[in-house]
């Protein structure tokens, strides 16, 4: 093999690698122009995800209050009552002492 087929050899390889370059450019600009929107597609996928969940997770916390608020009002409701019994009798008892004390005092 003389010189001149081993440079054509070279220049021809590379051209053909120029090429194979050129080509693997060409394909990854259009790989990245596809993973853009795909990126932002599954970005919004999330975010409407975590929206949904913390929708949810804000009504199951609305529903407890409400339950819990609902459960204290009894609670409360029932301890005046409870209050308002004892207070009762204990009147009751004063009028009843208040009663003996004078009727003491007449005799």
């Amino acid at each position: 093999m003389s010189g001149i087929e081993t440079v054509k050899i070279i220049v021809d390889a590379e051209k053909e690698a120029a090429k194979i370059l050129e080509d693997a450019q060409k394909r990854a600009t259009e790989i990245r122009k596809q993973l853009t929107p795909l990126i932002q597609e599954q970005r919004e996928q999330i975010l409407n995800s975590a929206k949904k969940e913390a929708s949810s997770i804000v009504e199951v916390a609305e529903k407890e209050g409400k339950s819990e608020a609902e459960n204290y009002g009894e609670g409360s409701e029932d301890q005046i009552r409870l209050v308002v019994e004892k207070a009762s009798r204990m009147k009751d008892e004063a009028v009843n002492r208040l009663v003996a004390i004078v009727l003491e005092g007449k005799a």
